[in-house]
C-alpha cells in the first residue's frame, strides 16, 4: 500500500494523456508505475499493464481475494504478423432486393475501425451505437460523435461480457475464409448485417480500404428500423397518402431514391474522410478533465462518465467542438 505522500511522486494523470501531473482529487484518479507494471487507479476499479507473466500474477491475487475482473487480455501471437487483406461482403439483413457492400480491409485493424469502414461504406452516419458478434462473443462500441441515447438498450441484454471494440484486432478474431459475422447498428433501430469473408490474400501494398461494388442506397437513420423504412417506401409510392407530406417532402425528401448507388462516390468518401469527424457532425474534440459530463449530470467529466468511456472505448470522450 502507498502512503499518499509517496503516491504524489508517481502521479501519472490522464491529462492529455501524456506527462507527469498532480490532481486535487487523488480519490478519483491517480497511476503508478512500477519496474514491471503500469496501472490506473479509480474508485472501485484497478486498469493494470505488465507483460504476461504479471498479468497472471495479478489475476491470481485478485481471485485470491474474490475480486471480481476481466479476462486479461494478452497481446496475441499475430500482433507484429504482416498484413493480410480480408474481402468481405457486407449484407443488410430484412430488405429485399439486397442492400449490400463488398469491401477490401487490411486484417490488422480494430473492430471499431471496421465499423467506421461500413458507415462510410453503407452510407449510415455514425451517431448510434453498434456491436459485433462473433458465435456468442460481442464486441461493442459507440459511434463517434458524443454519448449514444442507444446505448440503455444493452442493460436488457443477457449473456457473456463484451469485449472493446476500439482495443479488440480483427485478424485475432477472423481466421478463415468463409467465416461469417454479424455487426448490428443502431440498438434501437436494430440494423443488423451479416458479413462474410470471401477472401484472405497477401498485401500487395496498396492502400486500403478500398470498396469493390454495391447495390441500393442505404436507408436513412431514425426510420424505425427495417418496418419503418419498409412503410416509408410505400409511402413514397401515393403522393395522395395522408403522411407524404410529413413522412416524405418534410423529413425524407423527395429525391431519395432506393436504388441509388456510385461505387466512385463512396471509394472518394473511404480515402478522403476516414479519418475525418463524421459526416455532418463537424469537427471534434477531446472533453477535458474537469470540463461539464456530456452526460448532462452537471458533475466534473472525471467525477462521472471518464471511467465508463475508458472502459468502453478505450479513450475519453471526443465531443463537437
Amino acid at each position: 500500500m502507498f502512503h499518499e505522500d509517496d503516491a504524489r511522486e508517481q502521479l501519472l494523470l490522464l491529462e492529455n494523456d501524456e506527462g507527469l501531473f498532480y490532481d486535487e482529487d487523488l480519490e478519483i484518479s491517480y497511476a503508478l508505475l512500477g519496474e514491471n507494471f503500469f496501472a490506473y487507479i479509480f474508485p472501485g476499479m484497478l486498469m493494470f499493464s505488465a507483460n504476461e507473466k504479471n498479468t497472471k500474477r495479478m489475476a491470481k491475487i485478485l481471485d485470491d481475494y474474490s475480486l471480481d475482473y476481466t479476462e486479461p487480455s494478452l497481446r496475441s501471437e499475430t500482433a507484429f504478423a504482416p498484413s493480410k487483406i480480408l474481402q468481405l461482403k457486407i449484407t443488410l439483413s430484412g430488405i429485399k432486393p439486397n442492400i449490400w457492400r463488398r469491401v477490401l480491409v487490411e486484417d490488422s485493424i480494430t473492430f471499431h475501425e471496421l465499423h467506421q469502414i461500413i458507415q462510410r461504406t453503407m452510407g449510415w452516419e455514425n451517431y448510434h451505437a453498434y456491436e459485433f458478434s462473433i458465435g456468442k462473443l460481442s464486441i461493442e462500441g459507440e459511434g463517434d460523435a458524443g454519448f449514444c441515447v442507444d446505448t440503455m438498450f444493452r442493460g436488457f441484454r443477457s449473456g457473456g461480457t463484451p469485449i472493446t471494440a476500439a482495443t479488440t484486432v480483427i485478424r485475432d478474431r477472423i481466421t478463415k475464409e468463409k467465416q461469417r459475422f454479424h455487426y448490428v447498428y443502431d440498438l434501437g433501430d436494430m440494423w443488423r448485417h451479416s458479413i462474410v469473408i470471401e477472401k484472405i490474400m497477401g498485401d500487395d501494398g496498396d492502400q486500403y480500404p478500398v470498396l469493390l461494388g454495391g447495390k441500393r442506397s442505404c436507408p436513412p437513420e431514425d426510420v424505425g428500423g427495417v418496418y419503418g423504412y419498409q412503410e416509408l417506401l410505400e409511402i413514397q409510392k401515393d403522393k395522395s397518402h395522408p403522411l407524404y407530406k410529413e413522412r416524405v417532402i418534410e423529413w425524407l425528401g423527395e429525391d431519395f431514391d432506393p436504388e441509388y448507388f456510385e461505387d466512385d462516390v463512396v471509394n472518394a468518401s473511404l480515402q478522403s474522410q476516414m479519418s475525418a469527424p463524421p459526416r455532418g457532425r463537424g469537427k471534434l474534440r477531446k472533453l477535458g478533465r474537469n470540463e461539464p459530463c456530456y452526460c448532462g449530470s452537471g458533475k466534473k467529466y472525471k467525477k462521472c462518465c471518464l471511467i465508463k468511456d475508458i472502459k468502453e472505448l478505450g479513450r475519453a470522450r471526443k465531443v463537437p467542438v
